[in-house]
Parts: structure tokens; C-alpha cells; sequence
């Protein structure tokens, strides 16, 4: 299993304090499994989209919106996602 941060966006800095930390990505072969810890925000404030070879996190972090862009090979879908005390994992599987 390899690890790379694919990440493109910036993050929005608060004080010095990263509201989405920059991914782990971890790719099986078969799927991609992203995981990012997301400071100060709400699950219901979480946003994913998926769109080609985009993966965008958008959130909202107190009065402002914060995203991550992260490059993904095109292809992939959604399946899975949770968001646990405050660690944001999303698994995109690549079609058989």
C-alpha cells in the first residue's frame, strides 16, 4: 500500500490553527481511503463532492466556508464516508 498527498487547495488558517488538515491517502489497488482531521467543525457543516478527478471537502468553520481539493484518478465513486470525533474518512472505490 503507497501514501501520497495529492492535495492542491489551500486551507484557511484561523490563528494559526488548520480547520482541514491535509489527507493521508492510501491507495489498495482496488480503492483510495482519505483521511483528514477536521478542527472546530460540525458533521453537518461537512460538505464532499466528487466530480472527475476533484474530491472537494467544503466546510463551514465558525462564520467561514473552508475547502480542500484533493486530485483523485477519474473513475472513482464514493463508498463510504464518516466522520468521527473530529476525523473526516472517505473510500472511493474504482469501478470493477
Amino acid at each position: 500500500m503507497t501514501q501520497r498527498d495529492m492535495s492542491t487547495a489551500k486551507e484557511l488558517e484561523n490563528n494559526g490553527k488548520t480547520f482541514i488538515v491535509p489527507p493521508c491517502i492510501s491507495d489498495s489497488g482496488t480503492s483510495i481511503c482519505i483521511i483528514s482531521r477536521l478542527h472546530e467543525i460540525l458533521e453537518e457543516d461537512i460538505r464532499i463532492d466528487l466530480e472527475k478527478t476533484s474530491l472537494t471537502i467544503t466546510a463551514l468553520a465558525g462564520p467561514e466556508k473552508v475547502m480542500r481539493n484533493i486530485t483523485v484518478p477519474e473513475g472513482l465513486r464514493i463508498s463510504r464516508k464518516k466522520y468521527r470525533d473530529g476525523i473526516l474518512t472517505i473510500v472511493l472505490d474504482r469501478p470493477a
